[in-house]
């Protein structure tokens, strides 16, 4: 089994021109495109997320955004509170920050 190296990844889907974008969470780092919601890509990456409707509707997957831009591909139904994103319809737009709140 080889390993794959974020470097590598990164280059594969820039070559693919797809834009690719930094996510960190604490200490952990992974890696996005904007081909898909952060949602999606944070549980393939195995970070656990709440959700219920995974369209914008409930506010479940309400996330502390610290810096970056995210924008939404239709305007969620949900109340989404300045300095938060919503990960279900969220598309990265740049490196961002994230932080799960109690």
């Amino acid at each position: 089994m080889t390993s794959t190296s974020k470097k590598e990844i990164s280059e594969k889907q820039e070559r693919k021109g797809q834009a690719v974008h930094r996510v960190l969470l604490g200490k952990k780092q992974i890696l996005v495109t904007e081909e898909e919601p952060l949602l999606i890509q944070l549980e393939r990456a195995g970070i656990h997320v709440e959700y219920q409707c995974r369209e914008g509707y409930c506010s479940s997957c309400s996330i502390k955004l610290l810096w970056g831009n995210v924008i939404y591909p239709f305007e969620p139904l949900a109340w989404v509170q300045s300095g938060y994103l919503l990960a279900c319809c969220a598309i990265v737009k740049s490196d961002i920050e994230i932080a799960f709140f109690d």
